[in-house]
């Protein structure tokens, strides 16, 4: 009797043990298979962040010329509000190359927002340690829709302004701006009206707006590409 009871808690043990040695595999492969897959997240995690890197770069040399472009046309417009007249009556070549950047000056902005929305879709963004980063990044995306209908807007106020110089403005070239190609001659024989120049007066007002909101941006671009920089060298 009491050898079938050695026997009993010796083959009892044997189970235990065999059942402990399998739970411990089973835990051990289910422990790896989730770092296997958290590793390959964070692969791809960091691949988009590095295509944004890339986008966001790019973003910003845009923005460049785009300040640029939108700086020149407030200040072409200031200078036609406050020396209109005496461009007509002095300098008629100079008035006809402002009202050409004044009435053409415009950008059309291109939104690379695929990555960002990689990474929001698939639920990436939470293996981002970094709250400060993913606040600048919504921050950034969430602005876009609105630099375009700033665009829109200036591209509708471009067309009245065009429309009104018609019949001031020649069709053959006298000279050439950076942006816009060439500009003609003041033929008008009377100087910009009051109802022109509240539409250059508005034009100056969204230009003015618009490069201020390019230059606050292309601070915040260049701190998201440090930011994304320091997350790919933590995590890599």
């Amino acid at each position: 009797m009491k050898n079938l009871y050695l026997k009993m808690k010796n083959n009892t043990l044997k189970f235990l043990i065999r059942l402990f040695i399998v739970v411990l595999g089973v835990l051990i492969s289910f422990s790896i298979e989730k770092k296997r897959a958290l590793l390959y997240k964070e692969d791809l995690k960091n691949n988009s962040l590095k295509k944004m890197l890339d986008n966001i770069n790019h973003d910003l040399r845009d923005k460049i010329i785009n300040y640029e472009i939108h700086t020149n046309a407030w200040r072409c417009c200031d200078r036609l509000l406050d020396n209109s007249e005496e461009l007509f009556q002095e300098n008629k070549d100079s008035l006809a190359y402002y009202i050409q950047i004044g009435s053409m000056a415009n950008t059309i902005f291109i939104d690379n927002k695929e990555e960002y929305l990689t990474l929001r879709n698939s639920g990436l963004l939470e293996l981002i340690d970094n709250d400060s980063l993913i606040s600048l990044l919504h921050k950034k995306y969430s602005y876009h829709p609105f630099y375009k209908k700033i665009e829109d807007g200036i591209g509708k106020l471009n067309n009245k302004f065009r429309d009104g110089m018609l019949n001031k403005i020649s069709y053959l070239s006298i000279g050439k701006t950076k942006y816009w190609g060439g500009y003609g001659e003041y033929i008008s024989p009377n100087p910009l009206t009051n109802s022109d120049l509240l539409i250059v007066k508005d034009k100056l007002g969204m230009s003015y707006f618009y490069s201020g909101i390019i230059k606050e941006s292309m601070k915040e671009d260049s701190v998201l590409m440090d930011m994304i920089k320091q997350e790919l060298s933590d995590t890599e």
